[in-house]
């Protein structure tokens, strides 16, 4: 169709859009051969395609043929000092929101109008036009703590699952941050009344270690108090915050418990599951790395506004970046949430998140709010895009009673930890929750749960293994005894029987030191030597292969990458150390190549290959083992190495052939 005749056409119709933009355009404005005609309009383009792609040249000349909207859009993105070659829009359907993402960086981009100001008529002008609000300049901003004493409000009259567990719990120890034109904080110790405090949740750093609690300055705090000046602007930041929201007492880890002295360090660490739990408020330093830093930050550049791009009936509609966000207790991935949430990265963190009722998060560029039954954030992110009252069900909270323990390490262990002893201690608060709320668990052993043992005691890591940490009587069979990220086996165990268990502490169970730590199950067991290092290299020149069922392995092999494996009775295999034993320089966990060690078989793997080229379909079974060294003879005892599992690449053990070398024993592991 002639441009002409197409104008006339598509006037007539009432229903020409810019097919950059998507808006409707001007009555006079010349047409583009991309411009969208017809009766449906610019959400046609999602019929037949999940995105429309734009390029920013179209973008450019759409601007200068006289599309108002696509002349913002460029000035937006000079604004955001961002530019592309390409980009999609998504509908956001069926679920999601709507969204621009830039090709080559994938930024995100929102078009928004207010969520007061949301209708279908306006969702007719754009079909990729969501809710959303602009954010401040700055977190300090009055805005900023107006919305997060709004949230506290709903939060403690309207919702009965955020209330708290024990009224009548009060800390051992507590700031009284008196009134806001006070500069000295008060140490209070057991008070008689049960006052509203709130919990800081923050990342240690010099600044920490220069304002904590001691036997050297306890009488003199409890006493004079601390001079407001002598708090790191963080902390100076946070109890502004909680001044202004009516909060007059808090708990600060490094502030409330004798840093110095183990036994009440031990014995604060063991309430504090119930200081999260009942405090009335936890505000996190989410961006902060260290407690030199200021609570707040600035976001008034550039790149963080918010620009207009369309007035419809006295509605704007604006364009701003979207910046990152978690759902709870997850964090998208180790490098963004270094940069963004680095508090989040902490283990310690991890159950004061779980447990507390309510947290307020100060992040680089907004408040985010985190409570039993809603996740918020200013910029209304969290909310569906078609302005539901309530935030995504994805998003909620969930308590410790709906998770598999299993879940819980997964999640835990990608924390980290300035000292890998308080791998058990910083757990303990969630483990005790767990505990109360699944009396079925049963006893708690050194991370694992005698009544949960199927579901968790054959865990592996899910990265390259690392030196192995010193960490006393820690038994080889729990998750804490290896540093790095572990996930538990969630298939069905086949031919393990649990027997019982022999576990001693010097003190409580979630945060005592391990004296003994033992479990005797029943088994098939079968003799195998381990092998690395060149031995394992030139022992794989003589493996049969097979060139459809081991490709992977294959070209693993040919590069000499495999470095650890067994050889199990004429069988050879590769599997995983739990640790680094190949260093005989470390002479307390050095393992030698040539080692005997036995295959405890716990599970299987079917692998099913199709080749319909070669006519070939093959059905592999493949054994699933602990591999355990003997460390006692006379008394069967067994400590774990690493694991052999058939969904791993390389070769595997066949579990037929290997049960019929096996033998049933019983066997205990320390």
């Amino acid at each position: 169709m002639k441009p002409v005749l197409k104008a006339v056409w598509s006037l007539a119709s009432g229903k020409w859009h810019c097919g950059v933009c998507l808006f409707q355009l001007g009555f006079r404005t010349r047409p583009l051969e991309i411009d969208i005609i017809g009766t449906y309009g610019a959400e046609s383009v999602f019929w037949t395609s999940d995105y429309h792609e734009i390029s920013y040249v179209d973008l450019v000349r759409s601007s200068r043929r006289g599309c108002r909207s696509c002349k913002k859009i460029v000035e937006a993105f000079n604004t955001f000092h961002t530019d592309f070659v390409k980009a999609q829009w998504w509908p956001g359907r069926p679920s999601g929101r709507p969204h621009l993402v830039l090709g080559e960086s994938q930024q995100v981009f929102e078009l928004c109008v207010l969520p007061e100001n949301y209708s279908d008529a306006i969702q007719s002008v754009q079909p990729c036009i969501c809710t959303g609000r602009k954010l401040p300049g700055s977190t300090r901003d009055a805005t900023s703590l107006d919305q997060a004493a709004r949230w506290l409000g709903t939060c403690q009259t309207d919702h009965e699952q955020c209330r708290a567990k024990d009224a009548n719990f009060r800390p051992t120890r507590l700031l009284y941050l008196c009134d806001k034109d006070q500069e000295t904080i008060q140490l209070v110790e057991n008070e008689v009344s049960c006052p509203t405090y709130a919990a800081l949740s923050h990342r240690w750093s010099e600044e920490t270690q220069q304002v904590r609690l001691e036997h050297r300055n306890l009488a003199q705090r409890r006493q004079d108090g601390i001079s407001l000046s002598e708090f790191p602007p963080m902390m100076r930041d946070a109890i502004s915050v909680l001044r202004q929201l009516g909060i007059l007492y808090v708990w600060i880890d490094c502030m409330c418990i004798i840093q110095d002295d183990k036994n009440d360090w031990r014995r604060e660490a063991a309430t504090m599951a119930s200081v999260y739990a009942n405090a009335e408020l936890t505000l996190a330093a989410t961006w902060c790395a260290g407690s030199g830093q200021s609570l707040f930050q600035d976001n008034s550049g550039i790149n963080s506004t918010a620009v207009d791009i369309r007035d419809v009936d006295g509605t704007p509609i604006f364009l701003r970046p979207v910046w990152p966000h978690y759902t709870a207790q997850g964090i998208e991935g180790d490098m963004l949430a270094q940069v963004e949430w680095p508090l989040l990265t902490r283990a310690w963190v991890y159950q004061e998140q779980f447990l507390s009722r309510r947290m307020l998060h100060f992040t680089r560029h907004e408040l985010f709010w985190e409570c039993n039954k809603a996740l918020d954030c200013e910029c209304s992110w969290y909310r569906p895009s078609d302005n539901s009252t309530l935030p995504l069900v994805s998003h909620h909270k969930r308590p410790a009673a709906s998770k598999e323990w299993g879940q819980i390490i997964s999640e835990y262990s990608t924390r980290s930890l300035t000292f890998k002893s308080d791998s058990l201690p910083a757990l303990a608060g969630i483990a005790k929750s767990f505990g109360w709320q699944n009396p079925e668990a049963g006893k708690y052993l050194c991370g694992l749960w005698e009544g949960l043992l199927e579901g968790c005691f054959f865990w592996y890591l899910t990265e390259p293994p690392r030196a192995r940490p010193n960490i006393g009587q820690m038994p080889s069979w729990s998750w804490a005894s290896v540093a790095g990220n572990v996930a538990c086996w969630g298939v069905s165990l086949e031919g393990i029987e649990f027997i019982g268990s022999d576990v001693v502490y010097d003190g409580d169970e979630y945060t005592g030191n391990i004296e003994v730590a033992k479990i005797t199950l029943c088994g098939s067991m079968a003799p195998a030597t381990l092998y690395y290092g060149q031995e394992w290299v030139d022992l794989q020149k003589h493996i049969p292969t097979n060139p459809i069922l081991d490709e992977d392995s294959n070209t693993e092999r040919e590069s000499g990458k495999l470095g650890f494996g067994l050889k199990v009775g004429d069988q050879f295999a590769t599997f995983q150390p739990d640790y680094q034993f190949d260093d005989p320089i470390q002479e307390h966990t050095h393992i030698a190549s040539g080692t005997p060690v036995t295959c405890l078989n716990f599970g299987r793997t079917t692998t099913v290959i199709n080749d319909p080229e070669l006519y070939l379909r093959e059905e592999w079974v493949s054994a699933n083992c602990l591999v355990l060294r003997c460390v006692d003879e006379n008394q069967e005892l067994y400590e774990r190495i690493g694991v052999c599992r058939g969904s791993d690449v390389g070769n595997r053990l066949d579990l037929e052939t290997t049960l019929k070398i096996s033998q049933r024993k019983k066997l205990t592991m320390v």
